[in-house]
């Protein structure tokens, strides 16, 4: 299952780009390589989302879905005008629960581009509809996003790109008890 998304990702001073540089053209010199992009990181303990049927079981049995950010590819072009093209795909793995009776799942995920800093400078949130058909219960999903980044100066280099799961307090306490 493989989505396609187009989402202008603009930042006045600020870069964005993801592992694995796929510039073919240098706008900076011509005689040296292509500036580096920023690195995509998966946030490791926003990496895993476990949604439960509503009331008090937390147990095998009430688990509605379960999906895990599998790895985040990208490539980046930076042009003339100082602008950074981003193709970023988001691979997503997910597992039916025995809470599930509509035999689909909505999962929403996020991407956030922060500065050297780690300061956050945008973020965006994205939903995946998966649906299991038959007798399936484990699905893999991607999500493909175009970004385009005004850069104020310099590069993306040092830029991250964080991607994980909006978790609830209880989410992220089932995650980090893993």
């Amino acid at each position: 299952m493989a989505h396609s998304r187009s989402t202008p990702f603009v930042l006045g001073l600020a870069a964005l780009a993801l592992a694995g540089c796929g510039s073919s053209w240098n706008p900076f010199r011509a005689s040296e390589p292509p500036p580096a992009c920023p690195r995509a990181v998966v946030v490791n303990d926003l990496s895993r989302l476990t949604e439960f049927r509503p009331g008090p079981g937390r147990d095998l049995s009430d688990v509605v879905f379960s999906a895990a950010i599998e790895r985040v590819d990208a490539t980046c072009e930076y042009d003339r005008r100082r602008k950074v093209t981003m193709q970023t795909v988001v691979n997503l793995v997910v597992e039916r629960g025995p809470a599930d009776r509509s035999r689909q799942a909505q999962v929403t995920y996020f991407v956030a581009v922060a500065d050297a800093a780690n300061q956050i400078l945008a973020r965006e949130t994205f939903t995946t509809p998966v649906k299991f058909d038959g007798n399936v219960t484990r699905m893999q999903a991607s999500d493909e996003i175009e970004q385009v980044i005004q850069l104020g100066g310099g590069t993306g280099a040092g830029y991250k790109i964080f991607v994980g799961f909006p978790l609830t307090e209880e989410q992220l306490s089932h995650n980090r008890q893993r």
